[in-house]
């Protein structure tokens, strides 16, 4: 393992002795009809949509700040809580919300390994009564423009010995999707390859594994890593497992190949 990782998972077991902490707030950003019928108690329902934002075109930007601020601040989210968040199955809303919390440089944020279906399947209690908490104070004061490229980074870079791109989709998509086709270069490393599957939900893998397999694929700490898919979520779960494991150095393509194909056309 590297120095300087970013914890970022947390089991069922931590989340149960979370719940009598005030300190942590749980959001629940499936949707409104979901979450209305069972969550977590103590639970924050927060729209996934508002981690997510398209340009004119459908392409994925960077969302608003200050929209995310103020939903945070009327659901009582404060500068000194941690958030934990939790989703379906694959935390793929969760894992693009985490990315943007990173981004806006607010670290005290978590994603439960093994998602919800985790939860229910270990009969974990339910509820339907809903949480209510005083306004919060939650800002954020500065960016981190580290973990972010820009298609003009990649076309500066794509012949760069310092930089390993990474294509976190299924050889299915390479190949066929929508006329297939990788940033020149590319290694794959695919998004389910972190997992371990159970019936009913998936949950990490163990950590040393996964860098085994990274490393394999020559995706080393010792370069800039840029992870992309098609438009964002599955490789911001990458980025986050990388981050776990110390990789010091990755950058996320949130247009994602959805730009990059249009780019393509024009080469």
């Amino acid at each position: 393992m590297i120095k300087n990782k970013i914890s970022t998972f947390v089991s069922t077991d931590c989340l149960s002795d979370f719940l009598i902490d005030e300190s942590y707030k749980i959001l629940d950003l499936r949707t409104q009809e979901k979450f209305n019928h069972g969550h977590i108690a103590g639970s924050i329902h927060i729209d996934s949509e508002l981690f997510i934002k398209r340009d004119n075109e459908g392409i994925n930007v960077v969302p608003d700040k200050e929209l995310i601020l103020t939903a945070l601040r009327e659901k009582g989210v404060n500068n000194d809580d941690t958030l934990i968040l939790v989703d379906d199955v694959f935390n793929l809303n969760c894992s693009i919300a985490v990315w943007v919390f990173h981004y806006y440089d607010f670290f005290n944020v978590k994603l439960l390994d093994g998602a919800l279906s985790k939860w229910e399947k270990e009969n974990r209690q339910l509820t339907t009564e809903v949480a209510f908490y005083p306004p919060g104070n939650v800002d954020f004061t500065v960016e981190n423009p580290s973990i972010y490229i820009s298609k003009d980074e990649i076309l500066m870079n794509i012949y760069s010995e310092n930089c390993i791109f990474v294509d976190n989709r299924s050889d299915y998509a390479i190949e066929y999707d929508q006329q297939g086709g990788i940033i020149p270069g590319a290694k794959q490393f695919f998004y389910l390859d972190i997992f371990e599957e159970y019936p009913d939900y998936f949950i990490l893998k163990d950590l040393k594994k996964i860098h085994k397999e990274l490393r394999e694929k020559e995706i080393t700490e010792e370069k800039a890593i840029v992870l992309y898919c098609e438009s964002a979520p599955q490789s911001a779960l990458v980025y986050l497992v990388m981050k776990e494991l110390g990789y010091p150095d990755v950058k996320l393509y949130l247009a994602g190949y959805e730009e990059w194909r249009i780019i393509c056309s024009f080469l």
